[in-house]
């Protein structure tokens, strides 16, 4: 199984060094193409998406993974902090139990 990142060049960096496969997309576009692609492959185990994309999300693929356990899409903070409540060092903060 595969763990995934999609997002901006800079988070691809941060979660390539982390050992997860990553994909740089630019717009909306890009990720609705490159969703489609990974929801279809076999080995796809757990894709990681940066928040910006989850409007897009929601509207388009919701649906259709509520009947499927695999991939699990999980959303993470932003390295700008501007989608969530929260940035990514609070996040991370609160996933370690350290504070940063």
């Amino acid at each position: 199984m595969r763990l995934i990142f999609i997002g901006n060049e800079e988070e691809c960096l941060g979660f390539a060094l982390g050992g997860a496969e990553t994909f740089r997309v630019d717009g909306e576009s890009e990720f609705i193409e490159r969703m489609e692609a990974l929801l279809g492959e076999q080995d796809a185990g757990v894709i990681m998406v940066a928040d910006r994309f989850f409007g897009r999300y929601s509207e388009r693929f919701s649906k259709k993974m509520q009947k499927r356990a695999v991939p699990a899409v999980v959303f993470v903070p932003s390295f700008d902090g501007r989608h969530s409540e929260t940035d990514i060092k609070g996040y991370l903060s609160g996933v370690l139990g350290i504070r940063l």
